[in-house]
């Protein structure tokens, strides 16, 4: 996409790596039906000091985007080394640097607490599928290893699990993998509070007709 059109783009994302990005980039492109919303242009990039560049560098890097772009998304874990607040905290920081940047009544923060993997824990039958293994299998590790509690939705150690499980079933973390789970997996199973706030958000933004 040429960001120097004349005419403003709808959307600029913000992400910390490159599996953010495909999956967002996966969202916007083929699963606007499914999100309820008109397809948005847009443009997406990936900081290059990752979750921490972004939440402390957020401003500042799209400062220079706030003419071309409608409206401005920032989208980063809450869990890395040394993240310093809490998620409403973090989440409020990058709001006031976006706003003092230009981007005030136009921009939102995706905090994924703790980090994107949680995403991938719907109850979905393509979860066990796309990661070559199956559910029976998958509640089995996750009790051995401690990361999901019996009574819970969700483990509370999503990327720990998705690494054990791809070292069992000998599967490589990547991109591609997140993007084909963004594909395939059922958007309504996915009950998480800052995937149910993005879907929100998008909604606001780019209504259906």
């Amino acid at each position: 996409m040429n960001a120097k059109s004349s005419r403003p783009k709808d959307l600029i994302v913000l992400v910390a790596d490159t599996q953010q990005e495909k999956t967002i980039a996966t969202l916007l492109n083929t699963r606007c039906d499914s999100l309820r919303i008109h397809q948005p242009s847009f443009e997406i990039f990936p900081h290059p000091q990752r979750d921490p560049g972004v939440f402390t560098g957020a401003g500042n890097f799209l400062r220079t985007f706030v003419n071309q772009y409608r409206y401005a998304l920032v989208v980063f874990d809450a869990t890395w080394d040394g993240s310093p607040a809490t998620v409403d905290e973090m989440a409020r920081k990058v709001q006031t640097d976006l706003d003092q940047s230009g981007w005030q009544d136009r921009n939102a923060v995706i905090v994924i607490d703790p980090e994107l993997e949680i995403w991938v824990w719907s109850d979905s039958p393509h979860v066990p599928r796309v990661l070559g293994t199956d559910w029976d299998t998958i509640r089995a590790l996750a009790d051995e290893r401690g990361c999901w509690d019996t009574d819970a939705s969700k483990p509370h150690q999503p990327k720990e699990l998705l690494e054990d499980v791809l070292q069992e079933t000998n599967k490589r973390r990547s991109a591609a993998l997140f993007e084909q789970l963004t594909r395939q997996v059922g958007l309504e199973r996915c009950h998480d509070p800052s995937f149910t706030r993005l879907r929100q958000i998008l909604q606001t933004w780019f209504p259906l007709d």
